[in-house]
């Protein structure tokens, strides 16, 4: 246990140049929000699929594949084969089992298991940072042109 909020484990695999150390990272806090989360995507997909079945059949296939297709919804979804749509219990309780887990990956045998999960803690942060910067400035990555321009910017 590292802090109240982080449990690491550290494993080993691979020989030589090819070995790798996977630290695997447990949020508790995390695990309630990831549940939390799941929970109203549940309920959304019940409200979808009650809809779905109110539906007249000349809608049903695109209303299907949209669901089916949704990013998240479509994740717990899964078609019977009298082409009924129903929540995956199998992969609810999957996914209930990585609640709040990580799995984090370096070949530095130098940094301590707990310096790499603050390391990509910190990391997450910045990213997140440098998210919320480019949506709020409306911020986009222009592409170099040439070579030149690319030794010339600082």
């Amino acid at each position: 246990m590292v802090s109240a909020n982080l449990h690491i484990k550290a494993v080993h695999a691979g020989e030589g140049t090819a070995r790798r150390r996977f630290i695997i990272a447990y949020n508790p806090e995390q695990a309630r929000h990831d549940l939390h989360t799941r929970e109203r995507y549940l309920e959304r997909i019940q409200a979808e699929l009650a809809a779905f079945e109110e539906l007249p059949e000349r809608y049903r296939e695109k209303a299907r594949q949209r669901l089916l297709s949704h990013r998240f919804m479509g994740r717990y979804l899964k078609e019977l084969k009298s082409e009924k749509l129903r929540i995956d219990k199998a992969m609810v309780r999957e996914d209930r089992k990585l609640d709040g887990k990580y799995l984090l990956s370096t070949s530095d045998e130098s940094l301590s298991a707990e310096d790499v999960a603050f390391g990509y803690k910190q990391l997450l942060e910045v990213e997140r940072a440098f998210r919320t910067l480019k949506s709020t400035l409306g911020l986009k990555l222009k592409p170099h042109e040439s070579i030149q321009k690319i030794e010339l910017h600082p």
